[in-house]
């Protein structure tokens, strides 16, 4: 008998199924046992037989066939006490087939699939094969689909799952759970068996009376009367054996009723009917995701396309015993994360088929784009300064284009919003020729600003004909031209290399007021300034009007503590830029004054720790006789300050020419806030597997620090004196900039990264005061980013551990290229003060440099894996590559047996059923032996 009950989940069909089997049959081994234990049983049987023949000669043949059935029976009952009859619960769980939908989301799906005029992206491609052509419902007929896309991130995301086992409506449920009541049924077997039961015992009695008003004669004995007797004890024996195996496994099988129940004597509550265990309820987490627009899910904006790191992270999050295959919607073009190889191999030992779907077009579609734009933010009159830009073309053919720099003043909507409009003035134009093959090419234009305010820029080119995008055909920047001379204080304790050559160089920069103390100088000595100090400012009115300090192993023991609070001051309320330049002579006395009270704010203002035995006693090189390079971060290539050419690649070129530096200061380690640029790169200076710092900044405050292990830049100049000018120039200016973009006397804004790639996230602080000029305290400010696709919200809150308040922070992530201005307005219509930040954001070049479908590797990844290649092509009609997919991909479920535990209710019964009926045999069989005087 078997009893099943079916469980449905989102992913899987459970079958409960109720088994019964004999565990000694299964432990049994080899047929000499079998052949051993049927000989026994007949043996046995045959025995019995014959004893009670011989035994019962002398009686009716009707008493002698009661006795053998009767011992027959105990034998068989015997036989199921040796043989163990058990029940258990076991599962059958079927797992429906799995497919897999890849989506590539990096920015080269957002180019044309053709070159044909008004050619859709390839995005929006994708989308109509899972939207219109119905994929995903297609595919969810015979599977479970997954849909997923990809792009730079290390794994996929998951948009969409659903289909195979799944019905769109949902099950009907009660309103209301009704409690469980005791009702009355009594079971029809058990009654039947009860009924038996009742008449062998009515039939023992008659037996009884019929035998006892029997004359006992010889000629009775022999005669009809006592072979009736015999027939009616044979009819008792069975139906006392079938009422009691009757009522037996009623009571065993149905164990979670009493007898009493079972023969309507007492109340049950019945279990629930609705075929589903509150255990067994789907996971919400695992409840079917529905997308609703697909342009949008699968909208292109990715920066690299990892397509062997998804297939892997596909691999490891679904059984590949149930995956039918993995259906991959891309333009092939894998340019990050791991090798598509080994992905393909991880597939195949899987036996997993991947099915591409190349997107695009083999010949990379006609399109030309200004890749980057590079231009200053602040400027001043009359001061000449460069706009850069990127250029790149793509199609296959060289292309003579137009380039166009436009300027004019940044309009302001009615709202008092940026427009994204762009200036209308042409200033300059240049003709540039595109190779036509990803190549990038650079250009520039001079500008000479005439007026004060705020501008902007854009480098526009001219249309050319078959440009499959010209959106990209345009790129724009704002700047502010400002009258206002940058005020510089440059501290050294003696008059090094570093410090003479920065300070001729300020000295000749229109745009800077240069001040000076040199703290070994004598009175009258000649310094190359607009003024000369003897010592450090002590007023706030003094201090306050610089925008930077750059101090060249300064001698702090000469600074006096009321000055150094001061210094603290100007940097973290005022918005100040200091720079600090390690050196040999007195960077370490500060740090033996262990009781100066001035020591612990002097190491507030550095980025980095030091050693507590003191700088140069701990991990410092003073004289070193090999020069090291530097190793720069990640971090360095974003930084500004660090590009003393035209453009990153060309300045880090530079600074691998440079030869690098012989000493540093010893560093122990960068502070958790700060960001490093550059280590030190002997290996033999590394201190628990990390390199000593050379160049970290962080912020402090409003302000900003950076920290140089040593005063050796100057070594640039052996390449070019345009190298060192600019790093020390950009540096200076980067610094200062929170003083340069004070908008308001309240506060500052600033971001942490004016340029960055789409995707990038940018980290945002404010420094903000109330109208009393007192730190602000509330909960949260909110400002507004301008971005080309319109306005979104950027929350602002109090910086977590940060001693002053009034100092909050936040972050958002660019989505698109373009100009991005980050607004954030204090106060009422009548005293509204506004500050701003802009982020030049470009996408990566990496994506666009190969535009053409990559056919030979899609196929490739097909044939390893055992899948298909389709190829889609611009006039191909969807519906019939929806028909190939769904057809070659074949169902794959999988059916598990999970065996559960014995029933322990159902053997105990099971038992006590076989023991009342040997006890009931054995003696209505010595009650009839007794009655005709057998031994």
């Amino acid at each position: 008998m078997n009893e099943t009950l079916e469980q449905s989940t989102e992913s899987s069909v459970a079958l409960e199924t109720t088994v019964y089997e004999f565990a000694r049959a299964a432990s049994i081994e080899g047929w000499w046992w079998w052949a051993l234990l049927l000989v026994s049983t007949a043996v046995l049987i045959f025995g019995s037989a014959r004893f009670y023949r011989r035994d019962t000669a002398e009686l009716s043949r009707s008493v002698s066939i009661t006795l053998i059935f009767l011992r027959l029976a105990m034998i068989v009952a015997l036989l199921f006490f040796f043989f163990d009859l058990q029940r258990r619960t076991q599962r059958e769980i079927l797992r429906p087939s799995e497919v897999v939908v890849l989506v590539d989301t990096s920015q080269s799906m957002s180019l044309a699939q053709s070159d044909a005029i008004g050619s859709e992206s390839r995005a929006k491609r994708a989308a109509e094969l899972l939207a219109e052509n119905e994929l995903v419902e297609r595919l969810g007929q015979q599977h479970r689909v997954s849909v997923y896309s990809f792009g730079d991130a290390a794994e996929p995301l998951l948009l969409q799952s659903g289909g195979g086992t799944e019905t769109d409506a949902e099950p009907e449920q009660d309103d209301a759970v009704q409690p469980a009541t005791s009702i009355r049924q009594p079971s029809p077997v058990a009654l039947t068996g009860l009924i038996l039961l009742g008449v062998s015992l009515a039939l023992s009695l008659a037996s009884l009376l019929v035998g006892g008003l029997s004359a006992p004669t010889s000629d009775s004995q022999s005669g009809g009367g006592r072979e009736s007797l015999g027939w009616l004890l044979g009819v008792t024996a069975v139906t006392m054996c079938v009422g009691i195996l009757l009522c037996g496994w009623t009571y065993s099988s149905d164990t979670s009723r009493s007898f009493a129940s079972l023969i309507g004597l007492a109340d049950y509550a019945p279990e629930p009917t609705d075929g589903e265990d509150s255990s067994e309820q789907a996971d919400p987490a695992q409840q079917p995701i529905k997308v609703l627009n697909w342009e949008d899910a699968i909208a292109a904006s990715a920066s690299q396309s990892r397509i062997g790191d998804a297939i892997t992270n596909v691999l490891a999050s679904h059984d590949p015993t149930t995956l039918a295959g993995i259906v991959v919607m891309t333009d092939g073009q894998n340019n990050g994360g791991s090798n598509v190889a080994s992905a393909m191999a991880l597939a195949k030992r899987s036996e997993v088929s991947v099915y591409p779907v190349g997107l695009g077009s083999s010949k990379p579609p006609t399109n030309v784009r200004v890749v980057d734009l590079d231009a200053p933010k602040r400027v001043y009159p009359n001061d000449k300064f460069a706009v850069s830009a990127v250029l790149q073309g793509t199609g296959g053919d060289a292309l003579a284009i137009e380039v166009q720099l436009l300027d004019g003043l940044d309009a302001t909507t009615a709202d008092g919003n940026a427009s994204n409009a762009l200036p209308t003035e042409v200033i300059d134009s240049q003709s540039v020729k595109l190779t036509g093959d990803g190549s990038l090419v650079g250009i520039k234009f001079e500008l000479e600003p005439r007026s004060v305010g705020r501008r902007r820029l854009a480098i526009r080119i001219l249309p050319v004909e078959k440009d499959q995008n010209q959106k990209d055909d345009v790129s724009d920047a704002r700047y502010e031209v400002v009258a206002r001379k940058l005020r510089v204080l440059t501290i050294a304790g003696g008059p090094t290399r570093e410090y003479r050559f920065v300070r001729n160089l300020l000295h000749r920069e229109k745009s800077i007021r240069l001040d000076t103390w040199l703290q070994t100088g004598q009175p009258g000595m000649s310094q190359d300034a607009d003024q000369l100090l003897t010592e450090f400012p002590s007023t706030p009115a003094e201090l306050f009007e610089y925008d930077a300090i750059a101090m060249f192993d300064p001698d702090w023991t000469q600074i006096p503590a009321a000055s150094i609070e001061l210094l603290d001051r100007w940097l973290a309320s005022q918005s100040g830029g200091l720079i600090i330049v390690g050196g040999p002579v007195y960077h370490p006395r500060w740090l033996r004054l262990r009781t100066d009270p001035r020591v612990a704010r002097i190491a507030s203002f550095f980025p980095v720790t030091f050693s507590s035995r003191g700088l140069m006693m701990g991990s410092g090189r003073e004289g070193g006789e090999t020069a090291w390079p530097l190793e720069f971060t990640p971090e360095a290539r974003r930084a500004e300050f660090l590009w003393v050419t035209d453009d990153p690649a060309t300045s880090f070129e530079a600074w691998d020419s440079f030869g690098g530096v012989y000493d540093y200061v010893g560093v122990k380690a960068a502070k958790p806030i700060a960001k490093v640029y550059a280590y030190f790169s002997d290996p033999t200076t590394r201190i628990s597997d990390s390199l000593p710092v050379y160049m970290a900044s962080q912020f402090y405050g409003a302000g900003r620090v950076f920290f140089q292990g040593s005063g050796e830049m100057w070594r640039m100049r052996r390449e070019s004196d345009a190298y060192f000018d600019n790093y020390y120039t950009k540096l200076i200016r980067w610094v200062s900039e929170g003083r340069l973009l004070r908008d308001s006397n309240r506060g500052l804004l600033l971001v942490d990264s004016p340029r960055a790639m789409v995707g990038d996230t940018i980290t945002v602080r404010a420094v903000l005061t109330d109208e009393q000029f007192e730190p602000l305290t509330v909960p949260e400010v909110n400002a507004k980013l301008i971005t080309p696709k319109g306005v979104e919200d950027v929350r602002l809150t109090p910086v977590e551990g940060e001693s002053r308040p009034g100092i909050y922070s936040g972050r958002f992530v660019v989505r698109t290229d373009g100009n991005h201005e980050l607004r954030l307005t204090l106060g009422d219509a009548l005293g509204e003060e506004v500050f701003r930040q802009n982020v030049q954001v470009r996408l990566p070049t990496v994506e666009l440099e190969r535009p053409r479908r990559n056919d030979e590797d899609l196929a490739s990844l097909a044939e390893t894996t055992g899948g298909e290649y389709w190829k889609v092509e611009a006039d191909a009609a969807g519906d019939s590559l929806i028909e190939n997919i769904v057809g070659t991909i074949s169902p794959q479920p999988q059916t598990t047996i999970l065996p559960g535990t014995p029933d322990a209710m159902f053997t105990e019964r099971r038992n006590a059923m076989l023991l009342w009926l040997i006890a009931s045999v054995l003696t209505m069989e010595w009650v009839i032996r007794r009655l005709h005087r057998l031994a």
